[in-house]
């Protein structure tokens, strides 16, 4: 026994000296890899191990930030496993001390008060703003990007790959043309992103009713500053308020919340406002000193006034805030409402009065760091936060200074870009324009069944479109239809009808848009994702001749001013310009002539290129002039002189596909191809995936700058791709002489016809009758009363195209 025992000694005293030595070896690996920060371990061993564990810093300069009173959630384990990303968990003196998850920098409470922060004196615990200490442990490390969220969050569908990581960006902006009204100074994401009557938390309740996102307060941009701040839409149960809480949201199981699945990113600009989180957002390095959460205002405060402040001081060096498509999922603990309600008494009052003051505040100072000092007790005497917050901002603004941060000098107004809409008419060279972009609202509270609301939005334009057509006295289409149910059961089961409400049409007019757009919104609307106008889009220009075809609001456009649109030589453009909208989970678009006839009931190969005619070897009369030759020259010597490398990946790519594809037995390369007076596509109707969007968007950017003609520019591109035709091919075309035959000519069996002009049809008479009795009753035979076994899923079908 005696001997038993001396050896279990010896055993536990040579593990003893084990384990301190594996102590020694661990605290000064971590003495090496963390240079910025140094401490002494804390002799408790619990604490020990987990203070000087920390996991090797992953490349990238990308870290994520939360606070956990729980042991490690599985939404947790999941932000711990994000590729290239690390990720630091911020404890409370709640939290277990036992916490631990690999790959994750613990910031123990007891570790906390080592830390070389003056923040850490001052903040208090129980508070969730101790998520500030992570800010700075995470910059301390050398950090650019910083993803705050919380530990019931997670990344789906593109996740954090959804925000923008490159300095320039194009897309849309949000930017009032008239913002004397605070209601027009400030942005509801949720109401652009689709839903209806909802409002984020923070959003001030006094202007949701006269608030819209105003029809003239968008742009779209070709290049401008990607935004130092990114708030990502999260799924399911978003962040609202209390009181739309009580209102919408069932007791056992919250909200069940889908935002809009196309709707893009947008850019707030310098001077408007909206409330943002702490739940799913990206910081940039840039605006790093506007992280600081206050503490002296409540858990359901802290990160609204936290985003009302940043926004302020990001506007002081011309810096923005942007929201980004669905990124994340969130199913909510269970919360007491009426607390929350109680929690944001500050929010209800206060939003819109901050954000008042924002806009009337002014600073003489010749600093960012002076006018930020100012700012924080101007806030204390207008009764916003205490005097503590503002003291404590300043201390995070000390630590950061020692840690190397460096601030933004103010904004010069008169050097700072421009993103207002183009005001010149007359010039090709145009970064921001003119748009409008709204899709179909949600409703907030029942959500009705998609397709159901789809087949009423059907039933209804088609609907005054026959009584359009008995003004004209005829009488064959039917006066009966389809219930909503039955309708949107069968256009359920139809291939294409599905297919196309992924994809976007883009309707495109040579002159000033005057009349048709109402027409073309009731035949095709309800059966894309989105229709956008192009071209020139003057509102006082457009008539309205009846009730019947009147535009229906909103309308979706961008405007091209005439100098751009040039009589329809650069009609291709439209296209370059939707992609770079850059609306998600887009499936294709379809381009069009206003007066072109789409047969929606057509399949084609949605994976490929669609063209009516493909390339044609025929001698080009266009390139004699100066949409020709001079063009394609123009258009060498940039790619010769480029060092830009996306306009030398396109290029590379447009030279190898030529020489692949060879059609018409051609097998020169780029730049053969593009001097050949040979080869033109008629290009009033095409479809493009969203595998190709990217490529036909550089490419024909590229042909743009040049002065590439409409009908080279898109031979050229689908030359060197893979792509279809359709089997009437130049049937689909009427020549000059057979323009008056259209009547004759047109058959349900075409994808597309072109030209038939709307405004042939605008009063009631025998032209229109005529389009009444062959297209408009050709929609009736088919879309609504299921003439359509060809339009059904079935792979044995044959479909109507050919393949090159």
């Amino acid at each position: 026994m005696n001997k038993l025992f001396i050896k279990y000694l010896i055993f536990l005293t040579v593990f003893g000296v084990l384990l301190v030595l594996f102590l020694i070896f661990k605290l000064h690996e971590s003495t090496i890899t963390s240079p910025v920060i140094s401490y002494t371990p804390n002799p408790r061993f619990v604490a020990a191990i987990k203070s000087i564990g920390f996991p090797p810093i992953k490349a990238g300069n990308r870290w994520i930030v939360v606070t956990s009173v729980s042991h490690p959630t599985e939404d947790v384990k999941r932000l711990a496993a994000i590729e290239d990303w690390n990720l630091v968990v911020v404890a409370d003196t709640k939290t277990p001390v036992d916490w631990w998850l690999e790959n994750v920098h613990f910031l123990s409470v007891e570790y906390q008060k080592q830390l070389p922060f003056s923040l850490v004196t001052k903040l208090p615990y129980k508070s969730y703003t101790r998520k500030n200490i992570g800010y700075l442990y995470a910059i301390s490390k050398g950090a650019e990007w910083i993803y705050d969220t919380d530990d019931d969050n997670k990344p789906y569908g593109l996740g954090l790959k959804q925000f923008d990581y490159e300095d320039q960006v194009s897309g849309a902006r949000f930017l009032p043309q008239d913002a004397r009204e605070l209601s027009q100074r400030i942005f509801n994401p949720y109401r652009f992103y689709g839903m209806d009557g909802m409002w984020p938390r923070g959003f001030p309740l006094e202007h949701f009713e006269k608030h819209t996102n105003g029809n003239s307060s968008q742009v779209l941009c070709y290049k401008m500053e990607r935004a130092a701040v990114q708030q990502g839409l999260v799924q399911h149960d978003p962040d609202v308020d209390a009181i739309y809480r009580l209102l919408n949201a069932d007791k056992n199981s919250g909200l069940n919340v889908e935002f809009n699945k196309f709707a893009p990113p947008i850019t707030l600009s310098v001077g408007t406002y909206s409330p943002w989180n702490s739940q799913n957002t990206l910081f940039h390095k840039s605006a790093f000193h506007t992280m600081f959460l206050p503490t002296t205002v409540s858990f359901r405060t802290t990160d609204i006034w936290r985003s009302f402040i940043s926004q302020k001081i990001l506007h002081l060096s011309g810096l923005t805030v942007s929201f980004v498509p669905t990124n994340a999922i969130q199913f909510r603990n269970a919360h007491d409402y009426l607390k929350d309600f109680r929690d944001e008494k500050r929010v209800y009052e206060d939003s819109g009065k901050m954000i008042d003051f924002f806009h009337n505040w002014k600073c003489d100072s010749k600093t960012l760091e002076d006018c930020i000092h100012k700012l924080l007790y101007d806030l204390v005497t207008a009764d916003f936060w205490l005097r503590d917050d503002a003291e404590m901002m300043e201390m995070y603004l000390d630590d950061l200074k020692n840690l190397g941060f460096q601030f933004s000098k103010l904004l010069d107004y008169a050097n700072s870009p421009n993103y207002s809409p183009s005001q010149d008419e007359t010039t090709r060279n145009v970064n921001c324009r003119r748009m409008h972009l709204e899709f179909d609202l949600l409703k907030s509270k029942k959500e009705e069944d998609f397709s159901i609301r789809k087949a009423e939005q059907k039933l209804k334009y088609f609907g005054d479109i026959v009584n359009w057509c008995k003004e004209t006295g005829y009488s064959d289409l039917p006066n009966t239809f389809p219930i909503a149910t039955q309708l949107a059961k069968e256009h359920d089961d139809t291939y294409v009808f599905q297919k196309d409400l992924n994809s976007v049409l883009i309707a495109v007019n040579n002159y000033p848009w005057q009349y048709g757009m109402g027409l073309i919104q009731r035949l095709y609307q309800p059966y894309f994702a989105t229709i956008i106008f192009c071209g020139s889009w003057y509102p006082e220009k457009i008539e309205t001749v009846d009730n019947m075809t009147s535009v229906l609001h909103p309308i979706n456009y961008i405007h091209m001013n005439p100098s751009e649109i040039s009589y329809g030589a650069y009609a291709y453009h439209c296209v370059t310009l939707v992609k770079e909208m850059r609306l998600n989970n887009v499936q294709g678009y379809f381009m069009m002539s206003d007066d072109a006839v789409f047969n929606i009931w057509q399949r084609v190969d949605y994976s490929r290129v669609h063209h009516l005619t493909g390339s044609l070897n025929i001698y080009n009369t266009y390139f004699t002039g100066i949409y020709g030759e001079p063009a394609a020259k123009k258009i060498l010597a940039t790619v010769k002189d480029s060092t830009d490398l996306k306009v030398l990946e396109t290029w590379k790519k447009f030279d190898d596909g030529l020489k692949k594809y060879a059609y018409n037995n051609i097998t020169d390369g780029a730049e053969a191809v593009l001097l050949s007076t040979y080869g033109k596509s008629y290009s009033d109707f095409y479809y493009i995936p969203s595998t190709e969007i990217d490529y036909y968007a550089d490419l024909m950017r590229l042909f743009y700058d040049g002065g590439l003609f409409l009908e080279t520019a898109v031979d050229r591109f689908i030359r060197s791709i893979n792509h279809q035709t359709s089997l009437a091919g130049e049937s689909s075309y009427l020549w000059f002489d057979d323009r008056e035959k259209w009547p004759k000519l047109y058959n349900k069996n075409l994808v597309a016809l072109h030209p038939v002009k709307p405004s042939m049809f605008r009063y009631p008479g025998d032209a229109r009758k005529t389009y009444c009795a062959t297209v408009i009753q050709s929609w009736a035979d088919i879309v609504f009363d299921g003439s359509r076994n060809f339009t059904i899923k079935d792979d044995g079908a044959k479909e109507n195209y050919t393949i090159i």
